[in-house]
Parts: C-alpha cells; structure tokens; sequence
C-alpha cells in the first residue's frame, strides 16, 4: 500500500468515525431527555399512588405543578439548538412557582407572550448558527435540481428522481409534505435542505448512502432523523452529505430511509 492509498484509507476512517460519534451524541441528547421526563412522571405516579393509600396528601403538591416546566426547560438548556427556548420555558416555571406561593403576580395572559417572544429568539438563534456555521446561504436555492415546495392548508406529496439534486426549501403551514428523495442523486458533495413545519408536519426519504446531518430545532415539536448509514462501496470516493436545517412549531420534521 502505498502512501496515497494509506491517506484515503485513514481519511474514510476519520469520516466513519465523525459519523459514529454523531450518533453517538443524538442517542446521548434523546437518553437525557427522556430519562428527565422518565423520572418526573415515576415520581407524579408514586405521589398518587401513595395519595391513593392514605400514606401522603397529594392535595398540597399541586401548587409544585410549574415545576414541570421548570425540568422542560433544564432538558431544553442541555441540547445547544434549544438552549434560549430552554432557558424560555425555565424561567416561566420560576414565574408561575413563585405566582403559587404568592411572591409574584404572574398569569397565563402575561406568558404567552412570552412565550411567543422566545419562539422569534429561538428561530433567530438557530438561523444564526447555521449561518456562522456555513450551512448554505439565507436565500432558497433555486434552478434546476432544487427543490422548493410550499403547503398551506393543504399536501404536497413527490418523487424525486433526477441526478443534479441540489437541495431547496419545504414550508409547510397547517399542512403535510411529503418527499421521496430515493432514487435521486445529489449534483456536488453537499445539499442544504431548509425544512419549516408549522403546526405540520414534513416527511423526507433519503438514500442510505447519504450522510445527514440535521441541524433542526423543535418548538413544541420535534425533529426526527431515523436514518441509518450504509458502508461505502468505493471508500475513495467523498460521502454525500444532505445538511438539513429549520424549525418545527408545533408540527414535526421526520428524515428517513
């Protein structure tokens, strides 16, 4: 072997690896979560269950109620795309717990705006950071091979099997899109893929030799990449890699193969 083959090898090795630890860190970021929300609804369970008994009186713990919030925000603060929605959701809870001792005067009426004000901050944190981080330009990507689709109150549903794909922007609003990326081929190394659903939900199907990474933030929703990596039939040749960023409201994001 000689020394440029030695290089390749060790440079789709370093690539595997990078895309392992990847991985990794999205299964670390879902176990916090739930083993968060594992541990606040064992602990509601056993309150009401020892309530139930006679052995406590759970009438009392229900003014800690804001405390749910509290633990939201902590699990949001832990992911670095929903740090500012996290600290958000945290301080409401402190608001609200201290409404129940008496200490402050706050109501649903003044958080929701609030609430509304720290949704703008997170989808401007995270356009921020896809821009510092070199993740496509702000402006939609248009002309042969991109993708551009909007849904209103409505569905979008295709197949794409053209070979110069080269990313674009899904915005679904009150409505589905749903795209089958399958038998594409992407035109260079990288597309950006801007996905925003807004109290909808977008479905994308990727091949398995496209490397993802998502870089979404979920708002009262969620971002779920379920894809799964095939090994490289000519390891000398680079991955291509589909960037996927955006926001879910109130809707959901699922990337799958």
């Amino acid at each position: 072997m000689n020394s440029e083959e030695f290089r390749r090898d060790l440079e789709d090795k370093i690539k595997r690896e990078a895309a392992q630890f990847k991985g990794m860190r999205m299964r670390r970021g879902d176990f916090r979560g739930s083993f968060a929300w594992g541990g606040v609804i064992l602990f509601v369970g056993v309150v009401l269950l020892l309530d139930h008994l006679g052995v406590i009186s759970a009438e009392g713990l229900w003014r800690f109620w804001p405390m749910i919030l509290v633990v939201a925000g902590i699990v949001n603060i832990l992911d670095e795309c929903r740090r500012i929605w996290g600290v958000c959701l945290l301080l409401a809870g402190i608001l609200l717990e201290l409404g129940q001792f008496g200490l402050v005067h706050v109501t649903w009426a003044l958080l929701w705006p609030v609430m509304i004000i720290g949704i703008g901050l997170s989808l401007m944190w995270g356009s921020i950071k896809a821009r510092k981080a070199g993740l496509g330009s702000e402006q939609a990507t248009t002309g042969p091979g991109a993708l551009n689709e909007l849904a209103i109150f409505s569905g979008v549903e295709k197949r794409i099997m053209g070979k110069n794909f080269r990313g674009g922007r899904l915005v679904a609003v009150f409505g589905g899109i749903e795209i089958d990326l399958w038998q594409a081929e992407m035109e260079g190394d990288e597309a950006v893929l801007q996905i925003d659903a807004i109290f909808g939900g977008v479905e994308i199907r990727v091949p398995d030799t496209w490397l993802v990474s998502s870089h979404g933030q979920g708002i009262f929703g969620g971002y779920s990449d379920s894809t799964h990596l095939r090994p490289p039939t000519d390891p000398t040749q680079p991955r291509k890699t589909l960037v996927i960023r955006g926001a879910a409201v109130f809707g959901g994001v699922e990337i799958r193969n």
